[in-house]
C-alpha cells in the first residue's frame, strides 16, 4: 500500500495536508534547492501543530493512524559535524524522517565509516534516516546494501532538476529495480521529483513505500507557490483507488498461482 508525502513551507499548508488526510508531512523550502532545509523555528511550529492533531485524534478513535513528519536537512555541508547537527536538531523537534542527500554524504571524507547513526539514536530512538539519490545524477545502487547496514530506514529517488520530472529521467523498469532493491535490503522506498496527477498509475503499480509530491498539487504545478487544497485531495484519492486496484490484482494473481 503506497502512502502519499505532501512537502509543506508553513502552518497555512499545514493545516491543508492534515484536512486532506495525507499519511506523511514533508517540511522543505522550496526556494531552497531540491532539498532546501526549512527554517528551524517555523519547523518546531509545525511538528508541534501536528502532533497535537494526532494526539487529539488518537483520543477519539483507536484505530486513527499517526500523520507521520519528515523534514529535509539541505544538500551541501561543510563537514560531517555541520550535517549531524542538522539532523540531530529535527530529531531533537520530534520530527520521524529525517531525509538526507547521498550527494552530500559522498561530499565529505569517510562519511561511511564516521557517520554516527547511534548517536541520532540517543535523541530519538525510532528516529528514521531516509538516504535521497538524484535519479538526474548517477545512481550507486550498491550504496544501499551499506545505508542499511548503517541503520538507516530508508531511501528514495527524487530529481535535483525541477525542470524534468521522475519519470522523464528515470524508466519504470530502472523505478522497479530501485524499489526491489531497497525491499532485498530492508529499506522503505520512496519516490518523488516534479510528480503529477497523470503518474500516479505507474508508480503506484511499483509499489514504493510512499511517493511524494509538491509541485504537482501547488498553484500552476509551481514548487515555489502555494499549495492547492483540491489538488491534495484530488491526489490523496486517486492514490487510495489505485492501491485498492493493485491490491486487488495481487490477490487475484496470487490465487491464479495457487489454483
Amino acid at each position: 500500500m503506497t502512502q502519499l508525502l505532501i512537502s509543506v513551507k508553513n502552518i497555512e499548508e499545514t493545516l491543508i495536508a492534515l484536512n486532506a488526510g495525507v499519511d506523511i508531512i514533508d517540511l522543505k523550502d522550496p526556494e531552497n534547492g531540491a532539498l532546501g532545509a526549512l527554517d528551524l523555528a517555523l519547523s518546531a511550529q509545525i511538528v508541534a501543530k501536528i502532533l497535537h492533531y494526532n494526539q487529539f485524534n488518537m483520543m477519539r478513535s483507536l484505530n486513527f493512524s499517526p500523520i507521520l513528519t519528515s523534514a529535509t536537512v539541505g544538500e551541501q555541508h561543510v563537514d560531517l559535524n555541520a550535517l549531524m547537527k542538522s539532523i540531530l536538531q529535527r530529531v531533537a523537534m520530534n520530527v520521524d524522517i529525517i531525509k538526507v542527500a547521498v550527494s552530500n554524504l559522498e561530499a565529505l571524507p569517510n562519511w561511511q565509516v564516521k557517520f554516527n547513526t547511534q548517536e541520532i539514536a540517543k535523541v530519538k530512538a525510532n528516529a528514521k534516516l531516509v538516504a535521497v539519490f538524484f535519479a538526474d545524477q548517477e545512481v550507486n545502487l550498491t550504496l544501499l546494501e551499506t545505508l542499511s547496514k548503517m541503520g538507516f530506514y530508508g531511501a528514495m529517488l527524487d530529481t535535483s532538476n525541477k525542470q524534468q520530472d521522475l519519470l522523464t529521467v528515470y524508466t519504470k523498469q530502472a523505478l522497479q529495480i530501485f524499489t526491489q532493491t531497497c525491499k532485498k535490503n530492508a529499506l522503505k522506498s520512496g519516490l518523488a521529483g516534479s510528480l503529477k496527477l497523470q503518474h500516479i498509475e505507474c508508480l503506484s503499480e511499483i509499489n514504493p513505500f510512499y511517493i511524494g509530491f509538491r509541485g504537482g498539487v501547488c498553484e500552476s504545478d509551481a514548487r515555489n507557490k502555494v499549495l492547492i487544497m483540491d489538488k491534495v485531495v484530488k491526489v490523496k484519492k486517486m492514490l487510495q483507488e489505485r492501491n485498492k486496484l493493485n491490491d486487488l490484482a495481487r490477490q487475484s494473481s496470487s490465487l491464479a498461482l495457487l489454483s
